[in-house]
């Protein structure tokens, strides 16, 4: 018994401790299990973080697509696209439906096109410049592909590049729309794991004629008149919107440049006129450039050669500070000879003053149906306007400097946001619709107003406060979008303002030397307003005996001043008492620069007439514009679309 009960107890020890080893057992293994699968669980954790920060990656390559590489596409497009044909790219007849399609490819893809000369600059944008900082140890990659190698590195297997094509459009004017295929490849590594996404599309890009709107300052000829004075630059000079001249810029000290600084570099005595096929009309080139720019220190030196950053001299330094970018030797841009297409407008469904048609006095505002100005009621503007107003007195006789001896009121028009334009000839008529040069009625106002003489007295309601410009009530409504053309010229007598203005402050010089950019935060504003005048100047009233002919002190301007022939200038600029200043929000397009007042060289202080406060209207340099306001011979980008047609994902 007892040695039976020795033997049960050691068998009981030994099944106990073999269930341990097996518990034992049991529990490692399902230790090592959960190990394992918290590995996976990361791995799997990380795998899908990764392929997030590849399709990050990817979305980040559709917005530089779009922005940055626009431009560089936009530069391409300028110097490549035609300007002797009907088409921007490619081959093909002016009353064909398209551009030969071989010919396209040759132009867009082929071996030397607009997509080879495009790769190189998606390469400096993006090549080696890892997006970082998204989480600790990720590391984004991108390459876009228009050729078959990029940053490097050929075409993924298995991916290929179809050819550019023509999307749509028609032969100019109008604007047309290609495309060029593109592949892009966002590379993700997180830690050890990576991935990468591949899509495949085609970037689709607008291409036209835009217009002369687009700058703040153009001129052909930077003197103030034909072998006249230079015209120079200097540390009060402030422009955040495009800056071109077909001459010569001349520097003193740091004048500043918030956008892009442009000069063909063409002497006076190197231009001639030609016919250009594409259009057919006759336009003035240049002969012989000869690029530079002048620096104060060295006044009849032309330097040449010009780096991004140029200075001369010392104490002071003659150095612009060109923070958009400079192109010393830019395309040559001819301006406009004639007005053809604006007075045609005028005629079809715009207004026209008859032929050889001066007027006395033309007044625009912005009302409600009764023709009553809104009130200014705690700084805003009120009620909102439903009609714009544009009124005119006819000059039968003028004398010698530009003033009305005899004036006959001709009436008034009218127009809503439909763009049904009314008139009547007097306060008691009614309004009847107006009609156009074949007696047609006009149901959709063009905004064309053309002149076929001078405009003696031009601008919006007068101020309730004659010394608070505050108090002008707007010109221009906030639907109306309208261009003065005229054939003589045109003097500002009264503020023009916008109802709704896109910019509420200019850029400004700061204590310390620095340059706040103007804000402008109102993009969307609708109203936009031009004056072009082809063969005299846009004046600026001065200095005259009589104050109706006199713009009021400080005075407001909202609108593109342009002039072809003649130039932007303030009345006797050099003589009178001082006026403040020109507030200019648009930008001014003339063949030579004109002067607005005159300072003193030892103390600095303004002695006559205005000094310029000008703020560039952003909406201009995209595809907002006067109607009908005169375009430049060389095309643009006008808008470009990234198309996503497939992507895939690739384990590494």
């Amino acid at each position: 018994m007892l040695v039976r009960s020795h033997r049960q107890r050691g068998v009981a020890m030994i099944l106990a401790l073999l269930t341990m080893v097996v518990v034992a057992g049991i529990g490692t293994l399902l230790f090592a299990r959960t190990l394992n699968e918290i590995r996976h669980s990361r791995d799997d954790a990380a795998i899908v973080q990764t392929l997030l920060l590849a399709r990050g990656g990817a979305n980040l390559g559709g917005a530089l697509i779009s922005g940055p590489v626009s431009e560089a596409l936009n530069e391409i497009v300028k110097v490549r696209s035609s300007t002797t044909t009907c088409w921007s790219f490619g081959d093909g007849a002016c009353d064909a439906p398209r551009p030969s399609a071989s010919s396209v490819v040759d132009d867009l893809t082929g071996s030397d096109s607009v997509a080879t000369q495009l790769q190189p600059e998606i390469d400096a944008i993006l090549c080696g410049n890892p997006i970082t900082g998204l989480q600790e140890g990720a590391v984004v990659d991108l390459r876009v592909y228009v050729t078959n190698t990029a940053c490097g590195q050929p075409l993924p297997s298995g991916v290929s590049l179809p050819q550019g094509r023509f999307v749509g459009g028609e032969p100019r004017p109008k604007d047309q729309d290609y495309a060029i295929p593109f592949v892009m490849v966002a590379d993700a590594r997180l830690n050890e794991y990576r991935r990468n996404v591949v899509l495949q599309g085609e970037y689709r890009f607008t291409v036209g004629r835009v217009t002369f709107a687009q700058y703040a300052l153009f001129t052909n000829v930077h003197k103030s008149n034909a072998g006249g004075s230079a015209v120079w630059f200097t540390d009060r000079t402030l422009f955040d919107g495009p800056v071109h001249t077909n001459e010569y810029f001349r520097f003193y000290r740091n004048p500043w440049f918030g956008h892009k600084v442009t000069t063909a570099g063409c002497p006076e005595n190197q231009r001639g006129t030609q016919v250009n096929p594409s259009t057919g009309q006759e336009e003035e080139y240049c002969r012989n450039a000869d690029p530079g720019a002048y620096f104060y220190n060295a006044q009849n030196t032309l330097r040449r050669n010009l780096d991004a950053n140029p200075s001369f001299g010392s104490n002071p330094a003659h150095a612009p500070e060109l923070t958009g970018g400079v192109d010393w030797a830019s395309e040559y841009i001819p301006l406009p000879l004639n007005q053809y297409e604006q007075e045609q407008e005028a005629r079809n469904a715009g207004i026209h003053f008859g032929n050889n048609v001066g007027l006395s006095r033309l007044h625009i505002w912005a009302g409600d149906a009764n023709g009553d100005p809104p009130t200014l009621v705690n700084g805003q503007w009120t009620p909102r306007s439903t009609h714009q107003y544009i009124e005119a007195w006819r000059c039968t006789s003028f004398n010698a400097d530009m003033r009305c001896n005899n004036e006959s009121y001709l009436g008034v028009w009218r127009f809503d946001a439909s763009g049904t334009l009314e008139f009547r000839s007097a306060s008691n008529q009614p309004w009847t619709t107006a009609l156009n040069a074949n007696n047609q009625p006009i149901t959709k106002f063009n905004g064309v107003l053309f002149v076929d003489g001078r405009v003696a007295r031009f601008g919006g309601p007068a101020r309730t406060s004659a010394n608070n410009p505050a108090t002008a009530p707007p010109a221009i409504a906030h639907f109306a979008q309208m261009t003065l053309a005229t054939e003589g010229a045109v003097r500002i007598t009264r503020d023009i303002k916008y109802e709704d203005p896109p910019c509420s402050a200019p850029p400004q010089r700061n204590a310390d030397g620095t340059v706040t950019s103007s804000t402008c935060e109102n993009l969307g504003a609708l109203n936009v307003f031009g004056i072009y005048a082809q063969t005299a100047d846009v004046l600026i009233g001065h200095n005259n005996s009589s104050s109706s002919y006199n713009a009021p002190d400080d005075v407001h301007i909202h609108s593109v001043l342009m002039s072809s022939e003649g130039k932007v200038a303030v009345e006797d600029y050099d003589q009178g008492s001082v006026r403040g200043a020109v507030h200019l929000t648009g930008g001014i397009i003339e063949n030579y620069y004109g002067a607005f007042g005159t300072f003193s060289g030892s103390t600095g202080q303004q002695e006559h007439g205005y000094n310029r406060i000008f703020t560039y209207d952003p909406r201009m340099y995209s595809s907002v514009s006067p109607p009908y306001f005169p375009t430049i011979g060389l095309d643009r980008v006008k808008g470009v679309r990234a198309i996503s047609f497939g992507q895939r994902e690739q384990v590494y």
